[in-house]
């Protein structure tokens, strides 16, 4: 169910539960969603806020509307995405590499609660499906200016009581000192995506912008997933580089025109 105590709006938290639905592939492409009104029944919202949410999944080309029938998933395209096995030191190396130019980087936690996984996070996370898992969202920013929205999943059991920590320190830091599990590796995908509505806002940017999704799933030493993230970073603060030549990849964020 939607929580209405969160800062995140309904028509949000829907439409993320309809799109982990549309990509997990529970709804399969050319099929029938739920009505506006079987929506509105389901999760004890408005009709203005089922439509909102129907509204920007037709805009992000995951639903199609045919005048007097419904609304349909699309059939899946194919974009050109970027995958890769990395070590972990992104995020620790970022926030020095931008202390170093004398700049703050810090963490704004969101939101912290406990939800039950959907198809997606339980593949991702090789755990059950509908076991219990902890999110946390965040807002990293660097030189006073939002640059990433991160929401990251674990299991609850993975580091007890993490949620009390201070969570605007780097969740690799936190990880390793307190609980003594040194993340060795991700699995990541890179793929652009546009703004909706609630992302713009936290971002500073203008709806419909274009901003880069990444999908991480960390290990430690073990084949097992520690956590899985997703963070979606502002267009005009990320940069990709792939050496084709040394099979090397390196990642780069811009700061107001300073690479780091």
């Amino acid at each position: 169910m939607l929580n209405k105590d969160s800062f995140v709006p309904l028509y949000y938290q829907l439409k993320e539960v309809l799109k982990e639905r549309i990509l997990s592939g529970e709804l399969e492409p050319e099929t029938c969603i739920p009505s506006i009104r079987e929506l509105c029944e389901t999760y004890d919202i408005s009709t203005t806020t089922a439509k909102q949410a129907i509204s920007e999944l037709v805009h992000a080309g995951l639903l199609y509307s045919v005048q007097g029938k419904g609304t349909f998933v699309s059939v899946r395209q194919w974009p050109m995405e970027y995958r890769e096995t990395t070590c972990i030191t992104d995020e620790m190396r970022l926030a020095s590499r931008v202390r170093a130019l004398g700049k703050e980087f810090w963490a704004e936690v969101l939101t912290i609660d406990r939800v039950t996984c959907s198809n997606l996070v339980s593949a991702y996370l090789a755990i059950e499906r509908d076991s219990e898992v902890l999110r946390i969202r965040r807002l990293k920013k660097a030189a006073g200016a939002p640059m990433l929205i991160e929401t990251t999943f674990m299991p609850p059991d993975t580091a007890p009581g993490i949620e009390h920590a201070n969570l605007s320190r780097s969740l690799f830091r936190i990880l390793r000192d307190k609980y003594g599990i040194v993340l060795k590796q991700s699995d990541e995908t890179f793929r652009p995506v546009f703004l909706d509505s609630l992302e713009a806002e936290l971002l500073g940017q203008p709806v419909g912008a274009l901003a880069m999704l990444n999908d991480r799933v960390s290990y430690a030493e073990s084949s097992m997933p520690v956590l899985y993230a997703k963070s979606l970073i502002r267009g005009d603060m990320c940069k990709t580089y792939i050496d084709l030549t040394n099979m090397r990849k390196v990642k780069e964020m811009v700061i107001n025109g300073s690479s780091f």
